[in-house]
C-alpha cells in the first residue's frame, strides 16, 4: 500500500489530493466480503478503499490489475477468492484468461451472463444484486 499525490495527468478526472495504490492483501480482503449472489464494481471497491485509508481516490487501474492477479493466482485452488463477483462499472467482466470460468461461476450463482459481439461477457439485470461496501 502506498499513498501518493494524484498525478498531474489524472487531476482532470480526480482533482488535487491523494491517491491510494492498494496492496494485494487489502483487495483480497474486500473481495472476500462480497456475499454469494451479489456482485461489486471495481469503482465501489475503490471508493471503500479510499475512505478506509483517508485518501481522495484509489487508483482504479491498479485495483483492476490486482483483482486480475488475484484471479489468476487463486483460480482452481481450494481457497479460491471469488474474483468473479467483481465487475467493471459497465457490468462487463474483467478480461483475463479466466473470464469464461468467471462467467460460469456467476451463472451458478443465478446471474444471467451474455456475450457481446466483441466476445466480452456482460452481467445482466444486476441492479438489485449490487453489493455496497459499508
Amino acid at each position: 500500500m502506498k499513498k501518493v499525490a494524484i498525478p498531474a495527468k489524472m487531476q482532470k478526472f480526480y482533482g488535487i489530493g491523494t491517491m491510494l495504490h492498494p496492496g494485494k492483501e487489502m483487495v483480497e480482503a474486500m473481495i472476500k466480503e462480497i456475499p454469494v449472489g451479489k456482485v461489486a464494481t471495481i469503482d465501489s471497491l475503490c471508493h471503500r478503499l479510499a475512505r478506509d485509508h483517508d485518501t481522495n481516490v484509489t487508483c482504479p487501474m491498479r485495483t483492476s490489475h490486482l483483482v486480475k492477479a488475484i484471479m489468476e493466482t487463486s483460480a482452481g485452488s481450494s481457497a479460491s477468492i471469488p474474483c468473479w463477483r467483481v465487475i467493471r462499472k459497465n457490468h462487463l467482466l474483467i478480461n483475463s484468461p479466466f473470464t469464461t470460468l468467471c462467467a460460469e461461476n456467476l451463472e451458478k450463482e443465478g446471474f444471467q451472463v451474455s456475450q457481446n459481439s466483441k466476445g466480452e461477457f456482460k452481467v445482466q439485470n444486476i441492479e438489485d444484486r449490487l453489493f455496497t461496501f459499508l
